[in-house]
């Protein structure tokens, strides 16, 4: 897609809420995080403010597993309105609290609340920027649009304005998106349940499982290469009061760098090319601990971390995202990658792998970079294993009249971006003369879920009506 379609897109009233949206999360996500780090400086001493630095990191994890708990066990539209806004209201609280408390015990237990809570909201927010964007050809652009706004902001908030006075304007930007999305509801989904698949074989989803765990497998192995500089760089933050080191200093913009190299990449050919271009940042990571043992270079190695990291969030949001649609629990699948680098991070934290000799660190970290182009070969995302594309461009034209009608339709659904789930919508429209709420009831939904369906399918085929979708299927199959 060209930058004049893209604009074109991005003035519509959806997009522009995505990246409103997921620009205040990752916002609130990196201040508070930061707020904590900092503010606990005058709480308790060292050792302790590292050791809770990772545990906000497991929280945050388990944060985004409770989102997708809560929407299994509430079935209930308004019980799951009331969660977003009660997951919100624990978080606003906690963090003002954390202003004014000095007991060691007492700060550490509201900050594990600030950041439990903070992973509740990150799975709602994942879960909605998945299901609006999954297999969209902007989703890479939105995602870098919006993440690079809140590295900016935060940056400003950082260098211009005290991070302890900044903290109330994030959490009224928090407060008032989240209440906005509960009262407004823009998308049914977020009380709704997904329209499940029902045509799913046995092969099909023995693929989903099996890419699911290369996904997995390559989120650890990109965050076992990337600890030991983290580690590092808290230890010296944390020595030194945030003075002579800054973990959150102007190198930190060069996230920037990662975030759009890959938001930019991942629109092309459907994130072909993602897994590549995170193979060749990985790889640069490896020279992190090579160069931080001359601290002359710190601002060096900073900015090529930071860009590492923008790179490595980029990637597993990005797949993540795209794949979560396709499994029987998205609501967990669509922030899955934050939740395993969170985990594994802390666990390499907790084993000290900062204190191995230099040698056996970079070892441990080509080990980690050959695993990954093994993984990415094995899973099919390096060119030289993609055997599906190649199977799907020889899978034949809409005008073969070998293919069935089955197959026609899905090759249309491909060519318009639709997801799996919109395909499904689709084939009801095309095939059947059944109503709105025929259509919903035979798919198990609401009318109004329904219509947010139908409403995505006519934007992404340039349609504006059922008869007009109808004609554009027919035109595609002939021309």
């Amino acid at each position: 897609m060209d930058f004049k379609s893209f604009r074109h897109i991005i003035k519509k009233h959806r997009i522009i809420f995505l990246i409103i949206f997921f620009s205040i999360y990752m916002f609130e996500y990196m201040v508070t995080l930061t707020f904590i780090d900092q503010r606990n400086i005058d709480v308790s001493d060292s050792s302790w403010q590292l050791v809770l630095h990772y545990i906000d990191y497991v929280l945050v994890a388990a944060g985004f597993t409770a989102f997708a708990l809560q929407r299994k066990i509430f079935k209930d539209k308004k019980a799951r309105i009331r969660l977003l806004v009660i997951s919100n209201l624990v978080y606003f609280i906690s963090v003002i609290a954390l202003y004014f408390i000095q007991s060691v015990i007492a700060y550490s237990v509201i900050a594990m609340l600030a950041a439990f809570s903070l992973g509740v909201l990150g799975g709602i927010v994942y879960f909605c920027m998945s299901l609006a964007l999954s297999q969209t050809p902007y989703i890479g652009k939105v995602m870098a649009i919006s993440a690079s706004v809140a590295v900016v902001l935060q940056y400003l908030l950082q260098e211009y304005l005290n991070i302890t006075f900044g903290i109330p304007v994030v959490l009224v930007l928090g407060f008032s998106a989240t209440l906005w999305l509960a009262v407004k509801k823009p998308w049914a989904w977020l009380k709704e349940d997904c329209l499940p698949y029902e045509k799913e074989s046995a092969e099909s989803r023995k693929d989903i499982r099996r890419k699911l765990f290369i996904l997995a497998l390559t989120v650890i192995v990109l965050s076992v290469i990337g600890t030991f500089y983290d580690t590092q760089m808290m230890r010296l933050n944390v020595q030194t009061n945030y003075q002579e080191f800054n973990y959150y200093s102007w190198p930190r913009l060069f996230i920037i760098t990662g975030y759009v190299l890959i938001g930019v990449i991942g629109d092309i050919e459907k994130q072909k090319y993602v897994p590549i271009a995170t193979l060749c940042m990985a790889m640069f990571a490896v020279f992190n601990p090579i160069l931080f043992g001359d601290l002359e270079n710190y601002h060096l190695n900073m900015c090529l971390y930071y860009t590492c990291l923008g790179a490595n969030v980029a990637y597993y949001n990005l797949m993540f995202w795209n794949i979560a649609q396709k499994t029987k629990h998205p609501e967990l699948w669509a922030g899955m990658g934050r939740v395993i680098s969170g985990l594994a991070e802390a666990i390499m934290a907790a084993v000290c792998i900062a204190d191995l000799p230099l040698n056996l660190i970079i070892g441990i970290d080509i080990l980690m970079f050959i695993m990954l182009v093994i993984a990415l070969a094995a899973g099919g995302y390096l060119l030289i294993g993609q055997k599906t594309e190649h199977r799907e461009n020889d899978a034949g034209t809409a005008d073969d009249p070998e293919l069935s009608a089955q197959e026609r339709l899905k090759l249309y659904a491909h060519h318009c971006s639709l997801t799996p789930r919109e395909t499904e919508v689709l084939e009801k429209l095309l095939t059947t003369e059944d109503g709105v709420q025929e259509i919903a009831d035979s798919l198990y939904i609401s009318r109004r879920m329904l219509q947010r369906y139908i409403s995505s399918i006519y934007e992404k085929t340039e349609t504006k009506t059922r008869l007009g979708l109808f004609q554009s299927y027919i035109n595609f199959t002939t021309e």
